[in-house]
């Protein structure tokens, strides 16, 4: 089981198995909720904060908390530092990307799809481009 799970295809709500007691699931995926925009800096109306609260995703609220843990929804800005601080961490070793198919070239594309859309990739599918 993982401290926390990053959600980028609007799984969230299937991934509240993977979690420790205490875990995370952080999605940057379908609908944000209504905190998120808002430490995104942004003022929503009341019609916006309205809809936010009918769309939000309850389902990975409540995979979360049958987990012990909890879920977010985050914006995400390519800015420099960050990337450069996670790179760091990529090359001490404290971060691990889990990669479950990869694809050799782009020839070949069919092999990381064909897992991806089966649902029984346990990790992100990639495809080699030199």
């Amino acid at each position: 089981n993982f401290d926390m799970a990053f959600d980028t295809m609007n799984q969230a709500a299937e991934m509240g198995g993977l979690l420790k007691s205490g875990g995370k699931i952080v999605s940057i995926s379908g609908t944000p909720t209504t905190e998120a925009v808002v430490s995104a800096g942004l003022s929503p109306s009341l019609f916006v904060r309205a809809f936010l609260f009918l769309v939000r995703n309850r389902a990975a609220e409540k995979a979360a908390k049958q987990a012990g843990g909890s879920w977010d929804y985050i914006f995400v800005s390519p800015i420099g530092a960050d990337l450069a601080e996670i790179a760091s961490f990529l090359q001490k070793g404290e971060l691990e990307a889990v990669i479950d198919t990869e694809a050799p070239s782009l020839d070949e594309y069919k092999v990381a799809v064909d897992k991806l859309w089966s649902g029984r990739s346990k990790g992100k599918c990639v495809i080699k481009v030199v």
